[in-house]
């Protein structure tokens, strides 16, 4: 195993996915270059062997798949979420925009992200501020997303759900058509 867990990145790779004896570090090795497979989801991430303590050594990393790792230590906390929502690296900033860590305050940051796939991600968070949230359900660019919130009120479900029976996406449609009233 020791010889193979020094092999090329291949042989690395196989042990990764198929070797329920692939030791830590070549599986935070991996982790490093590989973002997972299709025959292997979550590998290396979700091997049992994966290290999932001692992890907050590597918020510093320059590389930001391995900084990620720092918000599965079991010690990570909201000041370390506050920080990497501030992060360069998108990839960093669209992991923190679905933290439960992330307070209403900082929710409302990555909202307006310039990546497209922080900003979905934010718009779904359970701690956006509702006035946030309701702006977002009447923007038709990111109402489909927003519309995902699981803190979206009952009562505001029901409202969203009358109004496009009342009125569906038809309307939309009618008024890029040119048509002032589709009915």
């Amino acid at each position: 195993m020791d010889l193979l867990a020094h092999d090329d990145r291949v042989v690395r790779l196989f042990l990764t996915e198929s070797c329920e004896a692939a030791p830590a570090s070549l599986l935070l090795d991996v982790w490093s270059w590989w973002s997972g497979s299709f025959s292997f989801p979550g590998r290396p991430h979700n091997h049992p062997n994966f290290p999932r303590h001692d992890l907050l050594r590597f918020a510093e990393a320059p590389d930001p798949c391995t900084r990620l790792l720092a918000l599965d230590d079991p010690g990570s906390c909201a000041a370390l979420v506050e920080r990497f929502s501030r992060d360069p690296d998108a990839q960093v900033r669209g992991r923190v925009a679905s933290d439960p860590w992330l307070s209403s305050d900082s929710a409302v940051r990555p909202a307006d992200d310039a990546d497209h796939g922080v900003r979905h991600s934010a718009w779904r968070h359970p701690a956006l501020p509702p006035e946030v949230l309701t702006t977002l359900l009447l923007d038709e660019h990111s109402a489909e997303v927003a519309a995902q919130n699981p803190s979206i009120p009952m009562t505001a479900m029901h409202r969203m759900i009358g109004l496009s029976v009342a009125c569906p996406w038809s309307v939309r449609d009618a008024r890029q058509r040119g048509e002032t009233d589709p009915h």
